[in-house]
């Protein structure tokens, strides 16, 4: 009996440090998300803590996301330059705010960091084509990093999208949508989640 418990309970310890082994791994891997301190989600309801259009500025977005490091960057859409916000945590950009037209709110905020989540968990370089159906009802081709790829949400005017990058290797045809090969798509990888504020 004796010998027994011996076993029960070097079995339990080697459990718990396997545990702690895992949850100190996935800190190391995942800082932000494990962190209590930061929001690291993104969906339908918005970033980061941010949900909606607020104006603008560093000190807007720092009372609203305090525990990220708040920058100003310039940045270029089809040769047009404009000023975003960026969120860090430690050396690497967790998020990026993107501005109205006017440059006097918040478009949109996107992610292609591993340190954010999904809302159903997921990874940016790591989940596939898998969202629900509900969630993918409107998909049209995008550009994603120079590659062929794809962008699905609720709606031509959702207010999340999920932009994945087909295979490198796939060579047929990624424009239209409905011309990429329907077993390709569910190989396509998440490249980057995007949220869109609701117009002020």
């Amino acid at each position: 009996m004796g010998m027994k418990r011996g076993l029960f309970a070097l079995g339990l310890a080697a459990l718990v440090l396997a545990a702690c082994e895992n949850r100190e791994a996935k800190q190391q891997e995942f800082p932000v998300v494990e962190a209590p301190n930061y929001d690291a989600n993104i969906g339908p309801n918005g970033a980061a803590g941010i949900t909606q259009a607020l104006p603008m500025t560093l000190d807007a977005v720092r009372a609203a996301a305090p525990n990220y490091v708040v920058a100003q960057v310039q940045q270029q859409v089809e040769g047009e330059p404009f000023t975003a916000i960026t969120l860090s945590a430690g050396d690497e950009v967790v998020f990026q705010i993107n501005p109205t037209a006017d440059g006097a709110h918040i478009h949109s905020i996107t992610t292609d960091s591993t340190q954010a989540r999904g809302p159903l968990g997921e990874i940016v370089g790591r989940s596939v084509f898998d969202a629900p159906e509900e969630e993918t009802e409107f998909c049209a081709s995008e550009q994603v990093q120079g590659a062929a790829g794809f962008a699905c949400s609720t709606a031509a005017d959702g207010r999340f999208w999920r932009v994945y990058r087909l295979p490198a290797d796939y060579d047929g045809p990624s424009d239209p949508f409905d011309a990429i090969d329907p077993d390709v798509l569910h190989a396509a990888t998440l490249a980057e989640m995007r949220w869109v504020a609701p117009r002020v």
